[in-house]
Formats: C-alpha cells, structure tokens, sequence
C-alpha cells in the first residue's frame, strides 16, 4: 500500500472512530455536519461529502473499532493529515453544547472462564 493511501485510510478509521465517540456521548451532530463546517465554505463547488456516507463499507475502516484508540489519537490523525479544520468544528461544537469528556483508553476484556 502506498504512503498515500495509507494516510487516506488512517483518516478514514479516525473519522469513522470520531463518529462511534459522538454516537456514544449521543452528540446532536456527526463527523459529517463537523466535515461540511469545516470545509463547505472553503471549497464551494468543490465540497463533497459523500465518501464519508461509504466509511462502513469497508471492512478495513470498520476493524478501526478493534484497534484501540482514544480521542487523543483521532484528533492526533486529524491534525496530522491537515484536517484541523475538522478539529476546530469539533471544538466548538463541544463548547457549544457543553460536552464533557475524559481519556479513556480501553484495551478489552479479560478471557471468560
């Protein structure tokens, strides 16, 4: 895989971890309505959006969930991959809608006996 489709995929599985976040704090907005903030302006005719409807599609972004991540290291991927636009939506969003987080990081349960 090349170093550039690498990096697509790295900000695919971060979106698409963003997205399992703001599902589970029931956030009244999606990595889609945060993507359009962010970029909808700045590109005009441009703009489109509709990758990030195929993010489930793929199986190698949905194992994204099986690696362990936290907020840190999605927003980390984001600002790497020039997406702080993303990120700067993200925390307004949160400001506005006092949303409360801490860092959790979980790695999985324990073997049943």
């Amino acid at each position: 895989m090349s170093e550039s489709a690498r990096e697509h995929l790295s900000v695919a599985k971060a979106f698409y971890q963003l997205e399992f976040y703001l599902r589970m704090v029931h956030a009244p907005f999606t990595v889609k309505d945060l993507y359009e903030r962010a970029y909808r302006k700045r590109r005009k005719d441009q703009y489109d959006d509709r990758w990030l409807s195929c993010l489930d599609e793929n199986p190698e972004v949905q194992s994204a969930l099986d690696e362990p991540f936290t907020a840190h290291t999605i927003i980390e991927t984001l600002m790497r991959t020039g997406h702080r636009p993303v990120v700067r939506a993200l925390l307004k969003e949160i400001r506005r809608h006092h949303i409360i987080y801490t860092e959790a990081y979980m790695v999985g349960m324990p073997d049943a006996p």
